[in-house]
């Protein structure tokens, strides 16, 4: 693992501003519900358009956390090289909301020639769905700032505050962050990873509007070793005020299918049926 040097600040609030493009550019909307809909797609690598010639993005990279660099840098989806679609589980326990269980979608539909991909979203079903819309041009893996988004506008429903606040202490942290190599453990086997901790509050000012998240934490784990390269996001928060509040939420990558393999098993489902 390489370690990069701290932050030089000038530069960081260029990544910041940058950043904070990519991420609000995730914000929902009331999209199509047609799969390949691509009338409203935002272009997903524009951001890098925005860092100039290869040589300043390389100056650039130099100054900044290794975590800024595993999330907004790195190229997620170089090893999916046809249409696929990547599958994550998620799990919400809380103490002043129902608990839940439901599905994360990632789907490569098309494949570009410069191996930028074409992908829409299913994020969960009925009351918890939220729409996201289509990317073009993505070469990694949006599933973190889908996350994100989500959870900072579940943090403005129940505190009253500002989705751009938490949002930006979310990004400010990342940009001080760095990471830590760990393990995963996945389809019975142990491979190699590194994750990204964080607590974005702890020196929040607003404490009237955020006292139940001052402990709130962040983890990011990633592996090189699956597709998409991000292998769970979690969150967990437990009140100072009141030790019994508490709430989890895990999104965890459960496997990748193919559009080929897909379409073998359905045809093979449907042959079983018919015999």
């Amino acid at each position: 693992m390489i370690k990069l040097k701290k932050i030089n600040f000038l530069k960081l609030m260029q990544i910041l501003s940058i950043c904070l493009i990519a991420i609000a550019l995730e914000a929902p909307v009331e999209a199509n519900d047609a799969d390949e809909d691509f009338s409203k797609a935002i272009n997903a690598e524009e951001k890098r358009i925005k860092w100039g010639s290869e040589e300043f993005k390389k100056e650039l990279i130099k100054e900044m956390s290794t975590a800024n660099v595993a999330l907004f840098i790195n190229e997620h989806l170089g090893s999916i090289n046809e249409p696929s679609r990547l599958y994550y589980k998620f799990e919400k326990k809380s103490t002043r909301e129902d608990n839940f269980v439901g599905n994360v979608v990632l789907n490569i539909v098309k494949v570009d020639d410069d191996d930028t991909k074409h992908i829409t979203f299913r994020y969960l079903k009925g009351r918890n769905k939220v729409r996201f819309p289509p990317q073009i041009g993505a070469k990694g893996n949006p599933i973190f700032m889908l996350f994100f988004e989500r959870d900072c506008r579940d943090m403005q429903r129940l505190t009253g505050g500002n989705a751009l606040f938490f949002r930006s202490r979310i990004r400010h942290t990342i940009a001080a962050t760095q990471i830590e190599e760990t393990e995963i453990e996945f389809n019975n086997q142990k491979l190699p990873g590194y994750q990204i901790s964080f607590q974005p509050f702890t020196e929040t000012k607003l404490k009237n509007r955020v006292s139940r998240y001052k402990t709130k934490k962040f983890n990011v784990i990633m592996s090189d070793k699956i597709p998409g390269k991000i292998f769970r996001i979690e969150t967990f928060i437990k009140d100072l005020e009141n030790p019994d509040d508490m709430v989890k939420e895990v999104l965890e990558f459960q496997g990748m299918r193919t559009n080929k393999e897909l379409r073998e098993k359905y045809k093979k489902r449907k042959e079983d049926n018919q015999s």
